[in-house]
């Protein structure tokens, strides 16, 4: 297979495009427990190392995400971490190394092709894969309603990411990035995919991090059971309609905002 090909039945993704979330959790099955209580998820286990538990996360059969155990002991959490897709995994870790990014992790072989975890300006955690690990996996569209990142200077993020992942490159090849209503926004074609704002990320003080938020049927009756089910409330319900929303809190502290479908 040519070297940055994707493996068979996979279709290549725009450049630069979001193709997977995960979280890592001190607890697999009770944050499995948390987001299928509150969120309506189910999970099925993935293999992985010995004593390395790992769930794949679905709503009504359309892919979350992963959820794997961590060995961090320090109590700081990345929170839900997006992947972006790019062409040569290490080619992209060499971009990122030349802005003085840290690489946590990789490049490293996986199952589904190289990968790699990195930390982005004033910390903000993400990774590179080769290619999205699900197909049908998006944002805007099923489960995963929006992702944000949180930061001081949009301009300098928006550098930052498009100089690594080919964000503004050759039309219908990479993401197209706008400022629109003090946010730019990132797309693929008509469709947003990510945003980046200023300030920091909802449910911190002062942290700058990439921020996601989640579909649910309803948004209060979610905010009730996060409360029920051991997490608590960071923004109560607030809104209309479509518009409703609320940001709330898992169990270690993992802010996340819930929309209404």
């Amino acid at each position: 297979m040519p070297a940055g090909s994707p493996p068979p039945g996979a279709t290549r993704e725009t450049r630069g495009v979001p193709c997977w979330l995960s979280l890592a959790a001190r607890d697999v099955r009770a944050a499995e427990e948390f987001y299928g209580r509150v969120l309506g998820w189910c999970h099925v286990p993935l293999l992985g190392p010995p004593g390395k538990a790992r769930s794949l996360m679905l709503q009504a059969g359309a892919p979350v995400g992963t959820i794997s155990r961590t060995t961090c002991e320090s109590g700081v959490h990345a929170g839900w971490m997006p992947y972006f897709a790019v062409d040569d995994v290490d080619a992209a870790v060499g971009r990122l190394r030349d802005r003085g990014a840290t690489v946590a992790v990789g490049p490293l072989a996986t199952h589904g092709g190289r990968a790699a975890v990195a930390a982005g300006p004033e910390g903000a955690v993400f990774g590179l894969r080769h290619h999205a690990p699900d197909s049908r996996w998006t944002v805007g569209e099923g489960p995963v309603g929006r992702l944000e990142l949180h930061t001081r200077d949009i301009f300098a993020a928006a550098l930052f990411y498009g100089g690594v992942l080919g964000w503004a490159g050759e039309t219908g090849e990479n993401c197209a990035v706008e400022y629109v209503d003090d946010q730019i926004v990132v797309r693929d074609g008509t469709r947003t995919v990510a945003a980046l704002m200023e300030g920091a990320a909802p449910g911190t003080e002062d942290r700058y991090r990439w921020h996601t938020s989640f579909r649910v049927a309803d948004v209060d009756a979610a905010a009730a059971a996060a409360v029920r089910w051991g997490g608590r409330v960071i923004a109560p319900p607030c809104g209309a309609g479509a518009r409703r929303e609320a940001v709330l809190g898992d169990r270690e502290g993992v802010p996340f905002t819930v929309l209404a479908r």
